[in-house]
């Protein structure tokens, strides 16, 4: 099953993608409608991830981790492995698997990456994040990086696509603005916000191109 999944991904990854259409389902909004301008994007930092797909039981499996509690914009939580990218790395994908090999210690020879997904802004942090896709054969040995990783979450993939996880709730930002908030309830564990689009872009591309899960 999960080599047919994953067959049908990387094909998949080579048309183009749904877009910033399939962000809204999970997009926060404010309730009075109130647009803010975000920033030049010339001024923001920028940012990339690796969202890792792998079979558990040959059940195609998708990682998040879940960050620490801090004095920080994105405290508590659940995320792809990623940070910020340095002047070291060469471009958005060396910045995301160097994240994810530093992260939980998944290296790059391991991973296949079918594709790029819409990037992100994250206003809260001032972040352009771009998101990628990857592909493992089997499951890896996940080496937790416990300063920046408080936990992992390996959620098979159909889980997105029951309906009964799609809540909506009202959620403070770190810029202290409450927002009107969709997100996936993952076993009482809350995916929002930047992370959530990625998802449903993600699942977006497997009803668009009717890859069985």
């Amino acid at each position: 099953m999960f080599e047919k999944f994953s067959e049908e991904l990387l094909e998949a990854f080579k048309h183009p993608l749904p877009g910033k259409s399939a962000h809204k389902q999970l997009m926060p909004y404010l309730k009075i409608n109130k647009h803010i301008q975000p920033p030049q994007l010339l001024s923001t930092r920028k940012g990339a991830v690796m969202a890792l797909i792998y079979p558990i039981e040959n059940i195609p499996h998708l990682l998040l981790i879940e960050r620490p509690v801090y004095e920080g914009v994105h405290s508590g939580q659940l995320a792809f492995p990623g940070g910020k990218i340095d002047a070291t790395d060469a471009n958005s994908l060396s910045a995301a698997l160097r994240e994810t090999k530093e992260e939980v210690g998944i290296g790059h020879e391991v991973i296949k990456v079918a594709g790029s997904l819409t990037e992100v802004f994250v206003f809260a942090s001032n972040f352009l994040v771009f998101p990628y896709v990857g592909i493992i054969n089997e499951a890896p040995k996940i080496i937790r990086e416990e300063k920046e990783v408080a936990g992992i979450l390996e959620i098979p993939v159909h889980t997105f696509f029951d309906p009964y996880i799609l809540k909506e709730k009202p959620i403070q930002s770190a810029l202290g603005l409450t927002l009107n908030a969709p997100y996936y309830d993952l076993n009482g564990k809350v995916l929002w916000g930047a992370t959530a689009m990625m998802v449903s872009e993600l699942c977006t591309i497997i009803t668009q191109h009717k890859i069985e899960i």
